[in-house]
C-alpha cells in the first residue's frame, strides 16, 4: 500500500508545481529558465515524497496511568455438534478475499512496463531511419525522407523533405533544428517518455510534456527569427503547416500550434526584473517538503543514567521498530534501533499495537539473555540468536500507552494443607503494659495483613518495625480493601529464620515437628456410574471420513470434552465403538491455566475414562479435569527453561509467571533435577526456591540434600542443612 501513497503524493507534487507553472511562469519568455523549471519540478516531485526528515520538539516525561478496563473474554460460536460424515473428504469452506491491492499493484506495474516497451519500440524504428545520411558544415546529419515524419530531428538527425523546400527555406528549418540539437532538447523528450510511462495516469504528467516541447520551441524560434526576422519565419511556419506526425520522440518543425508560437515571435520580451518571480517557486517547494517530507516528533526528556551500558541496561530507551518477527522459540520479537544500537525487544503481548517505523519509548525491566525451548528430555530444540529484552511499559514519544506489564499481587498463597502463607514487612507492633503483643500490623507495599494476638499470651522482644517476616494463618476476614484480619495465626519468621512466634495448637495441627505439611486424608467416596462422554468439536483443518464404519479423521483439531479443552494434531474418532485417539495433543483445564501434553490421548466416551501417556509413564481416571489438575505438568508454557510437577496441586497466579507446587514437587531446571516438598518458580525475578529438598546436577550427577534451596537464572545454586 505505500507504493500507491507513494504515487498519490508525487501526482500531488507535479499538480502543484504545473499549478503555479501555469499562474505565474507561463508567460514569460524566460524559455530556457521555464524548460529548467518544468524538469527540475518534475524530479522534485519524484523526490520530495521519498525524503524521510525529522523535526524533533521536546516536551516533558508523561506519567500516564491505564484506567481500569473491564475483561473481556472473545465471543466464541456456538460447539458444532459431532455429525457422521458423509463425504468420503471434506474440506471446511475458506471464504476468499480478493487482494485488490495486489491486483491495482501488478496491474499499475504491467501498464507502466507495456508503456516503457512501447518507448523502445519507437526509438528502434526511429533509429532504423539514421543509418545513411549527409553531413552539413553545421555538424547536422541529414536524411532525406518524403514520407512519414519529415522536417523534424532527433539530436543532430533532420529529416527533411527538400522536394518542397526552397533553398531559403531550407536554411531556415536547418537553423531551427540546429537550435535543438545544440541545446539537447531531445534528451528532454526521452526524460518526459519515461515520467509518462510511470505516471501514466497521472494526467498533469501529460501538460507537462506539452508546456516542455512548446518551451523547445519558442526558444528555438527566438534563436532562428533573430537571424532571419519575426515576418519571414512567421511567413515559413504558415506555409510549412502540415498534419502532425506520431512519432513522439522527435521535433517537428510545426508540430506545436502555429497560432501560439506565432504571438509569442511578436510578444514583448520579459523584463530581467521578473526572474525573481522564480523565487516563488521556493515557498512551493518547501511547503511540499514540510507536507510530506517531514515527520514532527515530540522527543520526551530521558535522563542519561538510563542510558545503556555494555552488557547490562534498565530504564527507558527511545527508538525505532525496524521489524517485527516470529522466533524460533514461538515469541514474537522486533528489533529497536537506538542511539546507534539494536535491541531486540519481546512484543508477543502487544504485536497487533506497533508497526515498522513507529517510534517508541520502551522501558527495559532488566537484563537481556538468551530463551530456549527444551523437549521433555531436556534437550534443546530451538533458542533465540541472542539476548532478549523484556519490557515493563511501551509508549509513544508522545506519551500514549501501549503496553504496561501488570504483574498480579496476592496477599498471600495457600499450601497444601490450606494455610495461608505471605511475606511481608512489620508495619507496627502494639504491646499491653506487661510487654506483652497484642497486635502486630503487616504491610507489604499494597496488603495490609493485622495479627491479632491478645489471647496468645505471646512475649518477644527480637522483633521490630520494619523487619521481613514469613506468616501462617487461617480464619482470615476482609475488613476493607486489601486489608484482611485474623486471630488465628499459626506461625511468624524473621526472615532469615532467626526468630520464631508460634502458636503450639494450631501448629500441631497443620504441621509436622519437622515443618513439613499435614495434608488431609481424602475419604473414600462411593462409586459414581460413569455416564457417556460426548465430545464437542470447535474447529479443524481438515477431515476425512470413513462412513461405512463410521470413523472420521481430522487433523489440526480442537474439541471440548468434560470441561476440558483438547487441541490436537489429529485425531481420529471411532463412533461405531464410541473411541477417539488423539495423537500429539495437548488438554487445558476448564480455567485454562493448567495444561497436559501428551503424545498419545485415549478415550472411551461410553465409559467416560480416559488414559493418557506422559513420558514413560500413564495416567487414566475417569474425572479429566482433576487428572489434569493432579499431573499439573506444563512443559514450557511460559517460554521458560523449566518443567515441572507436583503431587498435591500446582498453584498459579493469574499471569502465570508465579508458580507453586505442593507435595513430592519436581522440577528441571536447566542442568539441575530438584525433586522437594514444596517449591516456587517466579518467572518475573527467574528465581526458584525449594524446601526439604533433593538436588541433582545432570552433567555430574552429585546429589545434594537440604532443607532449603535457591536457584537463579544465572546458574547460582544455594543449599542449606537445617534452617534457613
Amino acid at each position: 500500500m505505500e507504493w500507491l501513497t507513494y504515487l498519490l503524493k508525487v501526482t500531488t507534487c507535479t499538480a502543484l508545481f504545473f499549478g503555479f507553472y501555469l499562474v505565474v511562469l507561463r508567460k514569460l519568455t524566460f524559455f530556457k529558465i521555464n524548460r529548467f523549471y518544468l524538469l527540475a519540478s518534475l524530479f522534485l516531485s519524484f523526490i520530495i515524497p521519498a525524503l524521510q526528515l525529522e523535526v524533533k520538539r521536546e516536551m516533558p516525561m508523561l506519567e500516564t496511568e491505564l484506567v481500569d478496563m473491564p475483561d473481556l473474554k472473545p465471543i466464541q460460536p456456538a460447539p458444532v455438534q459431532l455429525i457422521q460424515p458423509i463425504m468420503v473428504e471434506y474440506q471446511p469452506e475458506v471464504t476468499s478475499k480478493i487482494d485488490w491491492v495486489g491486483i491495482m499493484a501488478y496491474a499499475y506495474s504491467g501498464i507502466a512496463f507495456l508503456l516503457l516497451l512501447l518507448c523502445l519500440l519507437r526509438l528502434f524504428v526511429l533509429l532504423k531511419h539514421t543509418w545513411n545520411y549527409t553531413k552539413n558544415s553545421s555538424g547536422l546529419k541529414l536524411i532525406t525522407k518524403t514520407e512519414g515524419f519529415t522536417n523534424c530531428s532527433f539530436f543532430n538527425y533532420v529529416f527533411i523533405n527538400d522536394a518542397d523546400l526552397s533553398a531559403t527555406d531550407l536554411s531556415v528549418l536547418l537553423k531551427h533544428e540546429q537550435v535543438h540539437a545544440r541545446q539537447y532538447h531531445s534528451i528532454d523528450k526521452i526524460i518526459l517518455m519515461v515520467f509518462k510511462s510511470v505516471l501514466w495516469f497521472n494526467p498533469i504528467v501529460y501538460l507537462y510534456d506539452k508546456a516542455l516541447e512548446q518551451a523547445h520551441e519558442y526558444e528555438a524560434d527566438e534563436i532562428t527569427s533573430a537571424d532571419y526576422g519575426s515576418g519571414a519565419y512567421a511567413n515559413l511556419l504558415l506555409k510549412l503547416a502540415i498534419s502532425k506526425s506520431n512519432m513522439p520522440l522527435i521535433h517537428n518543425f510545426v508540430k506545436s500550434p502555429i497560432k501560439a508560437r506565432i504571438k509569442m515571435l511578436f510578444h514583448a520580451k520579459s523584463k530581467n526584473m521578473k526572474k525573481l518571480m522564480y523565487l516563488l517557486a521556493i515557498p512551493v517547494a518547501v511547503g511540499l517538503v514540510w507536507l510530506f517530507a517531514v515527520q514532527v516528533v515530540y522527543a520526551q526528556n530521558i535522563k542519561d543514567e538510563s542510558k545503556p551500558s555494555k552488557d547490562f541496561y534498565e530504564g527507558a530507551l527511545k527508538g525505532k521498530v525496524l521489524n517485527i518477527k516470529k522466533e524460533t522459540i514461538g515469541l514474537y520479537t522486533f528489533d529497536l534501533l537506538s542511539d546507534g544500537k539494536i535491541y531486540p525487544i519481546e512484543a508477543t503481548n502487544f504485536k497487533e499495537k506497533i508497526k515498522v517505523g513507529d517510534e517508541l519509548i520502551v522501558y527495559i525491566s532488566g537484563k537481556g539473555f538468551i530463551m530456549k525451548k527444551t523437549d521433555k528430555s531436556g534437550k534443546v530444540i530451538a533458542e533465540t540468536n541472542g539476548p532478549i529484552y523484556n519490557v515493563s511499559k511501551v509508549t509513544t514519544l508522545t506519551g500514549s500507552l501501549i503496553y504496561e506489564q501488570k504483574i498480579e499481587n496476592h496477599a498471600f498463597l495457600y499450601e497444601a494443607n490450606k494455610a495461608r502463607s505471605a511475606s511481608s514487612k512489620i508495619k507496627s507492633i502494639e504491646k499491653n503494659v506487661n510487654g506483652k503483643i497484642e497486635k502486630i500490623v503487616l504491610n507489604d507495599g499494597l496488603f495490609t495483613i493485622n495479627l491479632n494476638l491478645k489471647v496468645q499470651n505471646i512475649h518477644n522482644n527480637y522483633l521490630k518495625i520494619g523487619d521481613h517476616v514469613l506468616v501462617k494463618f487461617i480464619g482470615e476476614k476482609l475488613v476493607s480493601k486489601n486489608t484482611y484480619t485474623t486471630d488465628k495465626m499459626i506461625v511468624l519468621y524473621s526472615e532469615p529464620k532467626k526468630y520464631t512466634i508460634k502458636n503450639e495448637a494450631l501448629y500441631n495441627r497443620f504441621y509436622f515437628s519437622d515443618g513439613k505439611q499435614k495434608v488431609a486424608v481424602v475419604k473414600n467416596e462411593a462409586a459414581k456410574v460413569l455416564e457417556p462422554v460426548e465430545p464437542k468439536i470447535i474447529s479443524f483443518k481438515k477431515m476425512t471420513g470413513d462412513v461405512q464404519h463410521k470413523v472420521s479423521y481430522l487433523e489440526n483439531v480442537v474439541i471440548d470434552i468434560s470441561n476440558c479443552r483438547l487441541e490436537a494434531r489429529y485425531v481420529e474418532l471411532d463412533q461405531a465403538n464410541n473411541k477417539m485417539i488423539a495423537k500429539n495433543a495437548s488438554l487445558k483445564n476448564s480455567k485454562q491455566n493448567v495444561m497436559v501434553k501428551s503424545n498419545l490421548m485415549t478415550f472411551d466416551l461410553k465409559k467416560g475414562d480416559y488414559r493418557i501417556d506422559i513420558g514413560d509413564e500413564t495416567k487414566t481416571g475417569n474425572d479429566l479435569e482433576k487428572l489434569i489438575n493432579s499431573i499439573a505438568y506444563i512443559d514450557n508454557i511460559d517460554n521458560s527453561d523449566a518443567a515441572y510437577s507436583a503431587r498435591d496441586s500446582v498453584k498459579m497466579s493469574r499471569d502465570r509467571s508465579i508458580v507453586t507446587l505442593y507435595g513430592k514437587a519436581k522440577l528441571d531446571y536447566k542442568n539441575f533435577t530438584i525433586s522437594a516438598d514444596e517449591a516456587t518458580y517466579n518467572k518475573n525475578t527467574e528465581k526458584i526456591t525449594a524446601k526439604n529438598l533433593i538436588l541433582r546436577n545432570k552433567l555430574t550427577g552429585i546429589t545434594t540434600i537440604g532443607s532449603y534451596g535457591e536457584f537463579d537464572i544465572n546458574g547460582k545454586v544455594e543449599v542449606w542443612q537445617g534452617n534457613k
